[in-house]
């Protein structure tokens, strides 16, 4: 069953001469219903936009659009579409209204963020609500859209949804029915998956994914299902599912602008505490042999951590905003490259904190392959060594501790990390969010015409 992502943010930060290193944690673990299936290697897969003809020519089809989920968190995930949704449906020439129905208040003084960057303007209603609002009106003027917030978890068996979304669906009309979009975070987590064959039997789905790699993922496993040898599931159309993808990155007001010649000191690691999910135990290692070099240090490092808990989230994104760099800190399989996205990215971007990334991280979330928003290492280059390079400004310690030669890609590849430093200005920063959301407004303007 897929796990309640605790929103109890948790930060941990380590004091030490040269180096503050803090830890903010969200439980972001899904499980995996059902076996995992072998998928075909990765690949990019960015939405494709509509050129300037087909906004002028296809007219906007969805007017009325409820985003919902039963999912007592993801609110940090679903809210930006909704907020992208009031803004693409406010500049058109036929408008549009969103309504958001949620199980609960927005935890953890979420609903401070809705305020004040004004994420959504109307009243929240209760998801037992949705079904009822979409059967009142089957006509003109009528529900014509639902976004799911956490589809792995909204479509699970046994809940209130598949069953009820379907029958309303059936019970419109042909000129009115609705079109289903789901938000999806993990391709391997299959709970839930079965019910696409037959909304995609009745051409009423889309995919919306919140990175690339899960995109190219979803279209690999649709492409496996279209070559199915069960006949229904392959005549089902799978490989004619529309996949985009839609960035949760808000426009968080950051206060810190760090100054060029600033000595890097500040570093977070935003993610799980589970140990099978983040390489906490390398990098400790890694850590206490390189402040071994510089002083005598305790034998645990948990001597120099200082944890906060139930972070709310104007905290989170405060204690987030003042950090220097972010090391996402990925561990053992492919999950988070191939099926499963991490809400490091996006967080790390709302907050104008360049992420320390390899060139793998860089073409798995194709949205951060921009020299504004990461710092690359050589994958030789462990986190802790690119850490220590770039607080020196030099990869001499590396260079020696490898064996690496100075002419080898490797040793030119560190030159250009530290060339290109790991400060950036409130100016890349911004334009950088700026270029997410004008990609997010046109996946709307896709999802509202049904290109």
């Amino acid at each position: 069953m897929l796990s309640r992502r605790q929103l109890v943010v948790t930060g941990c930060l380590v004091f030490l001469p040269f180096l503050i290193w803090q830890f903010v944690a969200l439980n972001e673990q899904y499980s995996l219903a059902g076996g995992s299936f072998k998928l075909w290697p990765s690949t990019i897969c960015s939405a494709i936009l509509p050129a300037q003809e087909d906004k002028l020519v296809v007219p906007q089809k969805r007017h009325r659009v409820a985003v919902a989920s039963i999912f007592g968190f993801h609110f940090d995930t679903y809210l930006p579409v909704v907020w992208t949704l009031e803004r693409v449906m406010g500049r058109s020439p036929t408008g549009g209204t969103v309504e958001v129905y949620a199980p609960d208040e927005f935890g953890f003084e979420f609903q401070k963020i809705v305020d004040t960057l004004g994420l959504y303007h109307g009243e929240v209603k209760h998801s037992d609500e949705l079904i009822g609002a979409i059967n009142s009106n089957m006509g003109d003027g009528g529900i014509d859209m639902v976004v799911l917030g956490t589809c792995e978890f909204d479509l699970r068996d046994g809940g209130p949804w598949p069953e009820a979304l379907l029958a309303a669906w059936d019970a419109r009309d042909a000129a009115h029915k609705f079109q289903l979009v789901c938000l999806v975070h993990n391709v391997r987590d299959q709970g839930w998956q079965h019910w696409i064959t037959q909304w995609s039997q009745r051409n009423a789905i889309r995919i919306l994914p919140i990175s690339e790699h899960v995109a190219a993922a979803f279209k690999r496993s649709f492409l496996i299902n279209a070559d199915s040898p069960n006949a229904t599931i392959r005549a089902a159309g799978y490989e004619y599912i529309p996949v985009d993808v839609h960035v949760p990155v808000l426009d968080i007001p950051v206060a810190v602008d760090h100054s060029p010649s600033r000595i890097l000191s500040d570093v977070v690691i935003q993610g799980s505490f589970a140990t099978d999910r983040r390489d906490y135990l390398e990098i400790f290692s890694e850590l206490k042999e390189s402040l071994a070099r510089w002083l005598e240090i305790p034998h645990e490092l948990k001597n120099m951590v200082f944890v906060h808990t139930g972070l709310s989230y104007p905290d989170f994104y405060k204690l987030m905003s003042e950090m220097d760099i972010c090391v996402p800190a990925f561990f053992g399989d492919h999950s988070y490259y191939e099926d499963q996205a991490s809400s490091t990215f996006a967080m790390a971007v709302e907050c104008n904190v360049p992420i320390l990334v390899t060139e793998r991280m860089r073409k798995s979330y194709a949205y951060v392959d921009d020299d504004r928003a990461v710092v690359t290492r050589p994958a030789a280059m462990r986190e802790i060594e690119a850490l220590r390079a770039l607080r020196s400004r030099d990869t001499s310690y590396f260079l020696n501790r490898t064996g690496i030669p100075m002419d080898s890609h490797t040793a030119r590849a560190a030159a250009h990390m530290l060339r290109l430093g790991w400060v950036r200005s409130e100016e890349e920063s911004r334009g950088f969010k700026q270029e997410i959301w004008k990609a997010n407004d046109r996946v709307v303007e896709r999802l509202l015409r049904d290109l």
